[in-house]
C-alpha cells in the first residue's frame, strides 16, 4: 500500500512540476510563483472572497453575459488561471476550463472544483452580478478593468449599446507594458539619505475591532451624489478618501469622547506608480496610517483636512513607498527560504491575528463607464472575514457608493458617519444591515474535504 501511495505521489508532483513549467498567466510564461499576494494564501481556513458586486436597473441576462464574459476573456488571459501549489510555493498555471457566468444566489469557494478550479468567479441574480476575485491573484485596482470591459460588452450586447470604449480595454486590446508583472521580485532603489516617514500604528481600538470566530459579517450601504460629495470636497480643500476618513473619525471621537490615543484610518494606497509599474495587475498596495486626535476636533474641517493630505503625501512619497515595498520582499525571502507549506503557514500564521486599529478604508475611484452608466445602478465590493469596520469606496456614474463592512452588527459607525453628512447638509441614501458571508478559498486541501488539488 505504501508502494502505491509513493507512486501516486511521484505521479502528482511530475504533473504539478509539468504544469508550472510549460504555463503561466499569460501563453509562454512559466515559472511564475505569486509573492505580492502570498500573504493570503497561508490562511488557517481560508482566505475569504473579494467581491465586486455591479447592480443593473434592469435583471440581468445570463445568455448576453457569458458571451460579454466570452469577449472579455480574450483580453484578460491572465484570470483563465488557476494555482498550483508545490513545496509550499503557489504558482500561477493556465486553466484549460473556460469561465461560465452562473444564475445563483450562492459564491463559490474559489479554487474549488465547483469553480473550476478558478481564482475569480462570475454569478449573477436578479438585477445583481457577482465577480468573485481571490486577493492573492490581484488587488481591487487589478480586477477593476475587467470589471468595466465585462460590463462594457454586456451593455453593448443586452442594450446594444453605443457607448464610448474610452478608458476601457477591449477584446483586440493588446496587453499593456508590465501588465502581468510581479512588483516583488527585486528590490528598488531610493534615496537612503531621506529619513522615513513614520506614523505609529498604536491607534484607539474601537471596542468591536477584536479577532474572533464568527459565522456572519454584516454591512451597510450608502450612496451619495457625486456633484454633491465633490461639492463638499472642494469646499474643505479635501480628497473624497481624506473627507471620508474625517467624517468617520470625527464620528468615532463623537463616540467615545475619551479616547485615549489617535483614532486612525488605515488607508489602502496604490503603490504602482512608486514601482514604475502604473499597468501591473498584481497586488501592489500598502496601508498607510492618518491619525486624528484630540487638537483636530478644534480645527476647522478644511484646515484639518490639508493637515491630513500633507500627513498622507509625506507617507506616500516615492522612497518612502519604495523602502515599504523592499520591507514586503525581505518577508517574502524569509518565506521562500522554508521548505514546505506547514513551516510557511507557520510564520505566516501572525497574519491570522493582525489587527489595524482604528478602522480601514479602500477607494477605487471612479469605475469607468461611459454613456453606459445609464444602465447601471450601484456598484461597490466588499469582503467578509476581516476584524472590526471596514468602509470601501467606488465612484459609479452619478453616485458615490460606500460599503461598511463589520463583523457585528451594529449600526452606531453608520449612524455617527451619516451625522457628519447631516452637519454639511450632504444628501444621501442609506440601507439597513445586510448580513453577509463571502466564503473562505479550497486552495489546499483541508479536514472534511474530499477533492484533491490540481
Amino acid at each position: 500500500m505504501n508502494l502505491l501511495q509513493n507512486l501516486y505521489e511521484k505521479v502528482k508532483r511530475s504533473d504539478k512540476t509539468r504544469q508550472i513549467n510549460t504555463s503561466g498567466s499569460v501563453p509562454g510564461a512559466k515559472l511564475e510563483k505569486i509573492r505580492s499576494g502570498q500573504s493570503y494564501l497561508y490562511q488557517k481556513n481560508g482566505m475569504e472572497s473579494e467581491v465586486f458586486e455591479i447592480s443593473f436597473r434592469k435583471n440581468v441576462s445570463g445568455s448576453f453575459l457569458n458571451q460579454a464574459l466570452t469577449e472579455t476573456m480574450k483580453r484578460y488571459p491572465y484570470l483563465n488561471t488557476k494555482l498550483v501549489e508545490l513545496d509550499g510555493d503557489f504558482y500561477i498555471v493556465r486553466n484549460d476550463l473556460s469561465l461560465t457566468a452562473r444564475k445563483t444566489k450562492r459564491l463559490a469557494r474559489l479554487g474549488h472544483i465547483s469553480c473550476d478550479y478558478h481564482l475569480i468567479d462570475i454569478t449573477y441574480y436578479g438585477k445583481s452580478v457577482y465577480v468573485s476575485w481571490h486577493h492573492a491573484l490581484c488587488d481591487g485596482k487589478g480586477i477593476k478593468p475587467f470589471v468595466e470591459t465585462l460590463i462594457w460588452y454586456y451593455c453593448k450586447l443586452r442594450y446594444r449599446s453605443t457607448a464610448s470604449a474610452g478608458g476601457i480595454r477591449l477584446a483586440t486590446d493588446p496587453l499593456l507594458e508590465n501588465e502581468t508583472t510581479e512588483p516583488n521580485l527585486r528590490g528598488y532603489s531610493f534615496d537612503e539619505t531621506k529619513e522615513a516617514a513614520s506614523v505609529s500604528r498604536d491607534a484607539y481600538p474601537i471596542p468591536k475591532n477584536v479577532v474572533e470566530e464568527h459565522e456572519t459579517d454584516y454591512r451597510y450601504e450608502i450612496r451619495i451624489p457625486s456633484s454633491e460629495f465633490m461639492k463638499a470636497c472642494r469646499a474643505n480643500h479635501a480628497t473624497p478618501v481624506i473627507l471620508t476618513s474625517l467624517f468617520m473619525s470625527r464620528g468615532i471621537a463623537g463616540l467615545y469622547p475619551d479616547f485615549d490615543k489617535p483614532i486612525n484610518a488605515n488607508i489602502a494606497v496604490d503603490i504602482r506608480d512608486a514601482l514604475d509599474l502604473p499597468n501591473t495587475f498584481k497586488n501592489c498596495v500598502r496601508s498607510i496610517p492618518l491619525p486624528f486626535e484630540k487638537g483636530n476636533l478644534s480645527m476647522p474641517l478644511a484646515e484639518c483636512a490639508e493637515r491630513q493630505r500633507a500627513l498622507l503625501k509625506e507617507q506616500c512619497s516615492r522612497d518612502n513607498l519604495r523602502r515599504a515595498a523592499n520591507s514586503s520582499l525581505e518577508l517574502f525571502e524569509k518565506l521562500d527560504s522554508l521548505p514546505d507549506y506547514v513551516s510557511k503557514q507557520g510564520m505566516m500564521d501572525f497574519f491570522n491575528g493582525m489587527l489595524l486599529n482604528t478602522y480601514v478604508i479602500s477607494y477605487l475611484g471612479q469605475l469607468v463607464l461611459n454613456e453606459n452608466a445609464r444602465y447601471v445602478d450601484t456598484a461597490g465590493f466588499y469582503n467578509s472575514g476581516a476584524a472590526g469596520l471596514g468602509i470601501t469606496m467606488l465612484s459609479c456614474g452619478d453616485k458615490f457608493c460606500f460599503h461598511f463592512k463589520q463583523s457585528f452588527e451594529s449600526d452606531k459607525y453608520v449612524k455617527a458617519f451619516l451625522a457628519e453628512l447631516k452637519q454639511l447638509a450632504i444628501p444621501y441614501s442609506a440601507s439597513g444591515v445586510i448580513p453577509f458571508l463571502t466564503p473562505k478559498d479550497s486552495i489546499m486541501k483541508r479536514q472534511g474535504e474530499k477533492h484533491e488539488r490540481h
